[in-house]
């Protein structure tokens, strides 16, 4: 009985590794398979992921107002005062929706048509922009012919019409995304109003799922996680938001062409730490060029170069704290493997989950480092 013991102790961790190592080819050789359906997957969650973020979002103004309610010396309110701060919240949201469908909507959707309508226009500048370009006879580097072979075959494609009537009609398409974002907004509403059953759950089940030891490990490694997405989203959010405004107000100093379009998308990509902002910038200036010449580019540029570094440098850390602060190099990387791998969602999702493993690796490695003395002092 004892020899039988000792060879399936011996075997059996040989026979896991083969099966992890067959089911790890089996994974690789059907990537495309797996991707499909890990896209398909998060493609029908993806309300309920969203309805998350937004929670991440409104938890501070809910959990003020909340606080402000439990305060009043008015019957019924104090203790209902979740209900109220949420139903607060909410509709003070609802409203700037509304706001933003009525008076910013309008505005964007004519900036693209406009947009759409004059890229044949900015192409052709583009093209005797090049062709104005003066040769150099003593060192021929073929720099315009370079640039040029780049207008005709890279420009021409990114402006094809078809694509750009293509590109139109999946914006206008917003049916089944304004539907996403419904679903989304009432998960949130019932994940803050419902929170503490929910935790409360899910405490329940891991207690009964794991020993206690276990358990301890789990809640703290799962509440590192929350803190970290509940900074970084938050934090974001709010800092995103001064961004859009900013921009905004700056392009419509210089009277900039489709500066509330141009602002949101600032707001937008500054979601992806580093690369968003750069390739906003951009993007801002090469469309200023071309729509309100190089005296405007210029002071344009300086004034959101400006503006970027006192965000990156007092901004967004005072709004952020350190909680977040990772080497610049492992930011680029994250966010640069999420979009490879999950698109905008992973981008931006892709410094929080790089901040959490970074965490857990310390933790190990100090766990380790407190654990070597003692086996070397045995």
């Amino acid at each position: 009985m004892q020899k039988d013991n000792a060879l399936l102790s011996r075997w059996l961790p040989i026979f896991v590794v083969a099966v992890l190592l067959i089911l790890v080819y089996k994974i690789l050789g059907s990537m495309d398979t797996v991707m499909f359906v890990l896209n398909r997957f998060l493609n029908i969650v993806s309300p309920f992921l969203f309805g998350v973020l937004i929670c991440y979002f409104l938890y501070i103004p809910c959990q003020k107002l909340e606080k402000f309610y439990s305060t009043l010396n008015i019957k019924f309110i104090p203790q209902r005062a979740r209900l109220f701060s949420v139903l607060s919240i909410y509709m003070i949201v609802t409203l700037l929706i509304i706001l933003f469908i009525v008076l910013i909507v309008p505005i964007l959707i004519a900036s693209l048509i406009d947009l759409a309508s004059n890229i044949p226009v900015y192409y052709n500048h583009i093209l005797n922009y090049i062709n104005k370009l003066p040769s150099s006879e003593t060192v021929d580097l073929n720099l315009k012919s370079h640039l040029n072979d780049f207008a005709i075959n890279t420009l021409s494609q990114l402006f094809d019409p078809a694509k750009v009537e293509q590109l139109a009609r999946s914006i206008f398409g917003l049916a089944n995304g304004i539907l996403k974002a419904l679903i989304s907004l009432i998960v949130s509403l019932y994940i803050m109003l419902d929170r503490k059953n929910i935790f409360a759950f899910f405490n329940n089940l891991s207690t009964a799922l794991f020993k206690n030891k276990t358990m301890v490990q789990i809640k703290k490694y799962l509440g590192q996680a929350n803190n970290v997405l509940f900074i970084f989203i938050a934090s974001k959010g709010l800092d995103s938001i001064i961004n859009w405004i900013a921009v905004t107000a700056i392009l419509l100093i210089f009277n900039v062409k489709y500066a509330v379009l141009l602002g949101i998308i600032a707001g937008f990509a500054n979601f992806i730490p580093y690369l968003g902002s750069l390739v906003a910038v951009i993007f801002i200036s090469f469309l200023t060029l071309l729509t309100g010449g190089v005296d405007v580019t210029i002071k344009t540029l300086i004034l959101l170069i400006i503006f970027q570094q006192l965000d990156a440098n007092f901004i967004e850390p005072k709004i952020m704290g350190k909680t977040l602060k990772i080497s610049p190099i492992l930011v680029i990387f994250s966010v640069i493997f999420g979009g490879a791998y999950f698109g905008v969602v992973g981008m931006f999702l892709a410094v929080p989950v790089a901040a959490i493993l970074k965490q857990l690796l310390i933790e190990y490695i100090d766990s380790k480092k407190l654990v070597a003395p003692t086996n070397m002092d045995q």
